[in-house]
C-alpha cells in the first residue's frame, strides 16, 4: 500500500520532470535564443565569394569589350 510520504515523493519527483519538460519546450520556442546559436560566418563568406566573383566577371566583360581596355 502506498503511504502520504511515498505520494508526497511520487508528486515532487513528477514536478521536477514537469518542470524540465516545460524548460526544453520554451528553449524550443525561443527564437531569439536559437537565432543567436547559428554561425552565419559561412554565409557572410559566400556572399562575398559570390560578389568578389560578380565584379571580377564585370571588369573581365569590360575589357574585352572595349578592347582590352587601351586604346
Amino acid at each position: 500500500m502506498t503511504g502520504p510520504d511515498e505520494l508526497r515523493l511520487e508528486a515532487a519527483r513528477k514536478r521536477r520532470e514537469l518542470t524540465d519538460t516545460l524548460e526544453q519546450l520554451m528553449a524550443r520556442t525561443d527564437l531569439r535564443a536559437r537565432a543567436a546559436r547559428v554561425d552565419y560566418r559561412p554565409l557572410i563568406l559566400a556572399a562575398a565569394a559570390l560578389g568578389i566573383a560578380a565584379i571580377a566577371a564585370g571588369v573581365l566583360l569590360g575589357r574585352t569589350r572595349h578592347g582590352g581596355g587601351r586604346r
